[in-house]
């Protein structure tokens, strides 16, 4: 049995960039909001604890993230989130571009497709590296020009 071994998580700056000028614009537009004494004070309260809440919410789903490979399947943390993908679920594994929400700082990922019909992408910073490792730990999966696929899942073409 193999011990868990950390996936190093790939990280484009420039969308954590994005995410960073994004919350600061929102912030920017309730603080004036807050500060006019024209303004209800159940009003401020509810659009302070709303665009609180955003910045809270985006943190709390995205930071810490982390990736690993288990004896028995893929563990993802995203935030408070915690997902545990067993090896003999995942259908597919490949190499995509997505600008889908997901567990991933990066629109670089790899998709995991499970047998349950659900999917989730993440971005290892080495997605090769990352699709070996997996291939080795799930025998089920043979590699691809794009990653690893079930062969008994395929689709047959009649």
């Amino acid at each position: 049995m193999e011990a868990r071994e950390w996936v190093p998580v790939r990280i484009d700056t420039w969308l954590v960039g994005v995410v960073v000028v994004l919350m600061g614009l929102l912030v920017a537009g309730v603080v004036p909001l807050l500060l006019d004494p024209t303004v209800a004070g159940r009003t401020k309260v509810l659009v302070g604890a709303l665009a609180l809440g955003t910045v809270a919410l985006t943190v709390g789903v995205t930071v810490p993230l982390r990736y690993a490979l288990d004896p028995d399947g893929i563990f993802i943390r995203a935030g408070f989130m915690r997902t545990f993908l067993a090896y003999r679920d995942v259908v597919l594994a490949e190499k995509v571009v997505s600008p889908l929400s997901s567990a991933a700082w990066s629109m670089v990922k790899v998709r995991l497709v499970l047998a349950q019909g659900g999917l989730v992408e993440i971005a290892p910073r080495d997605r090769d590296g990352f699709l070996e490792a997996l291939g080795r730990r799930a025998p089920h999966l043979e590699p691809t020009e794009r990653g690893l696929t079930d062969p008994s899942r395929r689709k047959r073409v009649v």
